[in-house]
């Protein structure tokens, strides 16, 4: 009971550590991906995940996400995002919103590895990731990446 004599409600959410290397790796078009906390470890509220870019890596073509915003921390190196036009090159502790339906598009032109921490709301691009690492090994198909990004509300940006 509150002070005022009504019944309380608690809403607990489970607590989570995150340790450093830990998550599941779901790396796919070239990058390594750990899906760090699911939809479903933050009670629908957001999904947490490390991209670690190798040196010179193109990074994912200009694609634009129907469902979600991505909030990008970098966290080591230093990263490239082209959103909507602008150019951002993101050095360490620096962050960036890329909010829903504005294309965009990441790499690590530089010498060092990068690595970005990523929030993503709401949750659920795990799915899309978990999909596209199960896809054949070998040179990009374009059309099959497409068909996959089309099941989880992502496009290219033509």
């Amino acid at each position: 009971m509150d002070t005022n004599g009504n019944a309380e409600t608690t809403t607990r959410s489970a607590q989570h550590v995150c340790r450093s290397g830990e998550g599941v790796d779901v790396g796919a078009i070239g990058l390594g991906i750990k899906v760090r906390l699911t939809g479903a470890d933050t009670g629908g509220a957001y999904s947490l995940f490390e991209y670690i870019v190798p040196p010179g890596l193109g990074g994912p073509p200009t694609h634009i996400h129907s469902r979600e915003d991505e909030l990008f921390t970098c966290v080591q190196g230093r990263v490239r995002v082209v959103l909507d036009g602008v150019e951002h090159v993101l050095g360490q502790g620096d962050s960036l919103l890329m909010p829903r339906g504005v294309p965009h598009v990441f790499s690590n032109p530089f010498e060092e590895e990068t690595r970005i921490v990523a929030v993503v709301s709401p949750p659920g691009l795990e799915n899309y990731y978990r999909e596209l690492s199960e896809l054949p090994p070998g040179p990009r198909d374009m059309a099959l990446v497409a068909q996959v990004m089309a099941r989880h509300g992502l496009s290219l940006q033509r």
